[in-house]
């Protein structure tokens, strides 16, 4: 069976290192604005709540872009082919938890999981971002994380309302 990257927030401190790691292995620079990932703070209820892409089977990016710029690689990462993209936008509104982006250079960019070693999950200390092969429990979380969905609003709206919504039910923690 395949890893997966699974977000715990009941582990979150919010110190955005994972968002470091990534912008810095993909562009060089530590700019949490660059990151494949997001990230919700709720300082109010000392709450910090990681957001990653499910790399979904069917994913709705993929449908939505009529280039064929975005591909499932042979481990089931889906992946946006750079040359292809022509900048439509389609996968980002496609995407109902915000997970995918337009990036500095007009091309959709989205986690790739790092080639299979996903840095974020290296520089998370606080192991609230895991990279393993799914066990019945982290199966269930995974799914009830997915089961939240937005349809309207910009990448980081979407995620933000659906951090709100694990907050407030504690579905996935």
């Amino acid at each position: 069976m395949p890893r997966i990257l699974v977000a715990l927030p009941e582990k979150c401190t919010g110190c955005g290192r994972c968002q470091a790691a990534c912008s810095a292995a993909h562009d060089g620079v530590f700019a949490p604005s660059l990151a494949r990932l997001g990230m919700d703070n709720f300082p109010l209820l000392g709450r910090s709540v990681p957001s990653v892409c499910f790399q979904c089977a069917n994913p709705d990016c993929l449908a939505a872009c009529p280039e064929g710029a975005i591909r499932h690689d042979e481990s089931g990462t889906v992946l946006v082919h750079t040359d292809k993209c022509t900048g439509c936008g389609g996968c980002v509104d496609a995407c109902p938890w915000g997970q995918i982006r337009m990036g500095a250079k007009n091309v959709a960019i989205k986690c790739d999981l790092c080639g299979g070693e996903p840095s974020c999950v290296a520089e998370c200390s606080a192991e609230a971002l895991v990279f393993t092969e799914p066990d019945k429990d982290l199966r269930k979380r995974r799914g009830m994380q997915m089961k939240e969905r937005c349809t309207v609003g910009s990448p980081e709206g979407k995620r933000a309302e659906l951090a709100q919504r694990l907050v407030e039910s504690k579905n996935g923690m």
